[in-house]
């Protein structure tokens, strides 16, 4: 190497230093083998050491984190990788790494490192994930069953003893148990839920009570804390409850009976202080005669049983539901109101929807969707909901096998506007019977259709005058 490169390659050195020192987050420039080469001047505060003594020093010393060398040796860019910095004192304090590796001719000589502070998460940041987003209100329907439910519910909402909540899928279930919570005493507590079906069999234990440091390969450092540990003084939904196995629910036994329970891989007793709601679509009863669920975990569950009855039993709730996400998605989605043809909904009432209110929710989602004009027609349905009834909405026209006649298509046409003009009748006079001849009843009812209320006047004088 010439004097002349060497003072170039000095000059360059000194025009870098000068910018990492207008730096103001720490940063180390290492080598291959992490030792440091520069630091700047706020590297100087946070490791409470001069410059002049972070050179020389190994990566090692200064940061807790044995894979970042690694990373440095292999060229491999980094960003906000979760470090421990070790101050003079030995403290570790948690941050965020950077990394920018440096190459001479193709071969890794180094990396730049920049470190910002890992803000953690204070209680409230912590709680504002387990919050709820519903309650009684959204719970749709004037049936009697879930007006029952309904009264039940807020009966029970003020105790803290378990609740059992059963139903098929898609009954909303969770929505109830949201709903609990939201008029209990743990109301500001924590809502924390789980689905004992979603997540692996071996993962589910330490996902409920957590685990401590080195419990087993892979667990993190300082351990976790489990869904119980997180529902403190709040809720721990425990969802689908029938598909958890059979070992942990004797560890679930023992945690209600105790009101204690232990991470894995730990010794230390934690108290357990929280109110539980489990659910399930299962037939536990049948499950426990078969050895499937333990019958004593029932009875332990069972203290508030709650049923949520499926769509299908509850068919006068449809009209409220149809109203409700017709507009819901209409305003979701930016499209103009939509009405049901009395056909469309005769479908609808004859549908047995096995998929209950979450199917419901996606049809009339799907309707609004590709729906194009304002009347939903029984061609506007899915298939598995229309089945054979399509042919109801239309006329029977012979078939022809020639083009037809100009006039022969605009008696067609005005035919088929005759049935569309009937089945608008039937569904405000259906509409009326419905909601009343007052004032508000008519309010409700144009509402309901998705027209003005001076459209709904016309149309019912024009009805008048046909009668």
């Amino acid at each position: 190497m010439t004097d002349q490169t060497i003072k170039e390659r000095k000059l360059l050195l000194q025009e870098v230093e000068g910018l990492l020192s207008l730096i103001t987050l720490p940063v180390l420039v290492v080598d291959t083998t992490g030792v440091v080469i520069h630091a700047n001047p706020a590297a100087e505060h946070i490791w409470q050491r001069s410059q002049v003594v972070l050179l020389n020093q190994t990566l090692q010393t200064l940061v807790d984190t044995p894979k970042l060398l690694e990373f440095v040796k292999k060229g491999k860019p980094l960003r906000d990788f979760a470090v421990e910095l070790m101050d003079g004192r030995g403290k570790r304090h948690a941050y965020l790494c950077r990394l920018h590796p440096l190459f001479v001719d193709r071969r890794v000589t180094g990396a730049i490192l920049q470190f910002t502070i890992q803000v953690k998460e204070t209680e409230s940041e912590k709680n504002r994930k387990f919050v709820t987003r519903y309650n009684f209100e959204d719970i749709r329907g004037h049936s009697p069953a879930i007006l029952a439910l309904k009264e039940q519910s807020r009966t029970i909402a003020k105790s803290d003893s378990t609740v059992l909540i059963r139903g098929e899928s898609g009954t909303g279930k969770e929505v109830l148990a949201q709903s609990i919570h939201r008029n209990s005493a743990r109301k500001n507590g924590p809502f924390v839920a789980i689905n004992c079906a979603a997540i692996p069999e071996a993962l589910l234990e330490s996902e409920l009570f957590g685990y401590e440091d080195g419990a087993f390969t892979g667990a993190k450092k300082g351990g976790k804390p489990g869904r119980f540990e997180l529902a403190l003084n709040g809720t721990l939904f425990l969802d689908e409850i029938g598909d958890m196995p059979q070992y942990l629910q004797a560890k679930l036994l023992r945690v209600l009976q105790e009101r204690r329970m232990e991470r894995v891989g730990g010794s230390e007793s934690i108290p357990v202080d929280v109110r539980l709601i489990a659910a399930t679509h299962k037939d536990l009863d049948a499950m426990i005669v078969s050895g499937q669920f333990r019958e004593d975990l029932f009875y332990r569950l069972n203290v508030i049983p709650l049923f949520v009855p499926p769509l299908r039993h509850r068919k006068e709730d449809l009209y409220d539901l149809i109203q409700f996400y017709l507009k819901w998605f209409g305003d979701r989605l930016g499209k103009e109101p939509k009405r049901f043809s009395t056909q469309a909904i005769k479908c609808f009432m004859d549908y047995h929807w096995p998929g209950n209110i979450r199917e419901l929710e996606n049809t009339l989602e799907y309707i609004v969707n590709l729906e194009i004009g304002d009347l939903v027609t029984i061609s506007s349905l899915p298939a598995s909901i229309r089945g054979n009834q399509a042919n109801d909405e239309i006329l029977s026209v012979p078939q022809q096998h020639f083009p037809p006649s100009p006039h022969a298509m605009d008696n067609q046409g005005a035919a088929v506007e005759g049935v569309l003009e009937q089945s608008e009748e039937q569904l405000i006079i259906e509409a009326i019977r419905r909601f009343g001849k007052s004032t508000e009843g008519k309010r409700k009812a144009a509402e309901f259709l998705g027209i003005s209320v001076a459209t709904l006047y016309r149309r019912l004088q024009k009805i008048n005058r046909k009668g």
